[in-house]
């Protein structure tokens, strides 16, 4: 049976140097704000100088991919128009993507029969596509910022200071989304532990008629095998917790609120943000195994 080419290889290329360093960022970044509960990161990773290493080799390969694919796929809209894709930037179609959103929630509770009919990419795809580049661009020149102080930040603490709340809240937001995405498009019990398109670029027919009804008609066949379906139902298990995780995460920082953002630090002890955290770094830590193992597995379909 036949599959259909969801992703090109620049998409899944991007896709994966963007995701990686994005996670280990979270991952060597997060400690060095919340240091009372995520100190062990810095000691297992050899010690700041090390940590600190890998965040900033990091931040280079997510400012090169921003600036790389971010060029590619302007380029590309511009000389091979959208293909198959139903992105417009048109009014029209933001409108459309609302209404979307307000459907597929109604039918989440329950209260209307049908999901929205999407084209390759819908409300949820749309807003990651749109906001993960802006995010990452704040990142990158805060980030730079914070390495190479100008010479007015060095003699203004306060200006210092906010560029510093602003990359660090911008991380903060990441773990929501980071999670949402995972648990929506990954741990969802059609797709646990992962879902392979984005690593393969591949989607099998009857799994596209079901999630983009629009976009299967002009969507490109390739001739390979298709696996067989599996049903994971421990994948509600999964998405339960994560949603726990997020829930506490979301105390965590009710609790920056609480003590006036302090810097981004939370200033007395508190179980809930040391176990909120600590979920939070342990979960990142599989996703970046599970990058490696779709990644690897996808290579392994191509060579055998």
């Amino acid at each position: 049976m036949s599959q259909l080419l969801r992703f090109s290889p620049a998409q899944r290329a991007a896709h994966f140097l963007v995701s990686l360093s994005g996670m280990l960022l979270l991952i060597t970044g997060l400690p060095i704000t919340f240091s009372g509960q995520l100190r062990w990161v810095i000691d297992f990773m050899g010690g700041p100088a090390v940590s600190m290493f890998i965040h900033r080799l990091c931040g280079l390969i997510l400012a090169f991919s921003l600036a790389f694919f971010g060029t590619y796929f302007i380029l590309e809209r511009i000389t091979r128009g959208r293909g198959d894709s139903n992105i417009t930037f048109t009014l029209g179609f933001f409108i459309q993507l609302g209404k979307d959103f307000v459907q597929d929630m109604l039918w989440t509770f329950g209260l209307v029969e049908e999901r929205p009919k999407s084209g390759k990419y819908d409300w949820v795809m749309v807003a990651d596509i749109l906001t993960v580049p802006i995010f990452c661009l704040i990142e990158v020149i805060t980030g730079a910022i914070l390495w190479f102080p100008f010479p007015l930040l060095e003699n203004n603490p306060g200006l210092f200071f906010i560029f510093r709340l602003i990359h660090v809240a911008v991380a903060v937001f990441a773990i929501f989304f980071v999670f949402a995405h995972a648990t929506i498009l990954h741990f969802t019990p059609g797709n646990f532990p992962i879902n392979m398109g984005i690593f393969s670029g591949l989607i099998p027919k009857h799994k596209a008629e079901g999630e983009f009804p629009e976009w299967v008609p002009i969507a490109k066949r390739v001739d390979v095998e298709e696996e067989e379906y599996r049903f994971h139902p421990i994948g509600y298990v999964i998405g339960a917790i994560a949603c726990g995780i997020m829930g506490l995460a979301a105390y965590t920082v009710y609790l920056l609120g609480e003590e006036g953002l302090a810097g981004f630090r939370l200033l007395e002890s508190s179980t809930t943000a040391f176990v909120a955290l600590n979920g939070v770094m342990l979960v990142f830590f599989v996703y970046v195994l599970l990058t490696f193992y779709g990644i690897g597995k996808a290579l392994a379909r191509t060579t055998a």
